[in-house]
């Protein structure tokens, strides 16, 4: 295991107006980590996951990649990125997935997967192409690249998504609530692909629900209340012997 995190935050803080969001929320996450963040809605887990790339500007703290501190400058309220190139090259770095899918639906599935490497990588277009090929199969859908997202069932969409962020080839790939906005039905059809990328041993970092998933995958689980970290360690520690109330709260009210 390298010494330098993939991804260090420190003491991350966020403040909507008068409502501090974030109260200093710090993680390390190295190569191959799996980090299911967990926690009641309104906690803070979708707010700490966009900081992470400046979707949403932290109020304080510091973001680092691969050891290389983001360079961040104090904004009107917020901190904002100091060098746009910096913060370019850390998000080509870093995927995220997205409970709404966000794919583009004016593109077949297979321009959608293409899209990303061919205009801001600059890859060849053959070999982009092969790759997502490649992707969709590994997604388990192959079949339907020439079709449209609005032809697709959530959980196929959800998975075109996923199969987007991995042509961008990320060394760590965040993923908000990704099956949050499916049938139930269609869950498990994205978790077994999001179980077979863990067993890659590819780094990421995923708000979820669901509890019985994380527990599996996870290498470590983070436990947030009110935009506090309440509970962190090993799924065996978290789920077996939380130390704190509102984690045992929690977790015997979702199982």
């Amino acid at each position: 295991m390298s010494k330098t995190p993939a991804l260090e935050l420190i003491n991350i803080h966020k403040t909507f107006g008068d409502v501090e969001v974030l109260k200093g929320i710090s993680m390390k996450a190295y190569d191959g980590d799996v980090i299911s963040i967990l926690g009641s809605s309104g906690s803070g887990k979708s707010t700490f996951l966009r900081c992470i790339n400046l979707l949403e500007n932290p109020t304080q703290g510091e973001i680092l990649f691969n050891g290389n501190k983001l360079d961040l400058i104090q904004g009107e309220s917020d901190l904002v990125a100091n060098n746009m190139k910096q913060l370019t090259q850390m998000r080509q770095q870093i995927g995220f997935v997205f409970q709404s899918f966000n794919l583009w639906p004016h593109m077949t599935i297979l321009q959608n997967v293409m899209e990303g490497p061919l205009n801001v990588l600059k890859r060849p277009k053959q070999e982009v192409l092969e790759y997502a090929e490649h992707l969709l199969h590994k997604v388990g859908i192959a079949e339907k690249k020439h079709m449209y997202p609005n032809q697709l069932s959530g959980g196929q969409q959800q998975r075109v998504a996923i199969a987007r962020t991995l042509a961008m080839d990320p060394q760590v790939i965040l993923f908000d609530e990704p099956t949050s906005a499916l049938d139930p039905e269609l869950v498990g059809e994205v978790l077994g692909v999001m179980r077979n990328l863990a067993e890659e041993g590819r780094t990421m970092l995923i708000v979820t629900h669901e509890m019985n998933f994380a527990r599996e995958v996870s290498s470590e689980v983070v436990f947030l209340h009110k935009g506090v970290v309440e509970e962190k360690g090993t799924p065996d520690q978290v789920f077996g012997s939380p130390k704190s109330e509102r984690c045992k709260a929690f977790l015997s009210s979702t199982f």
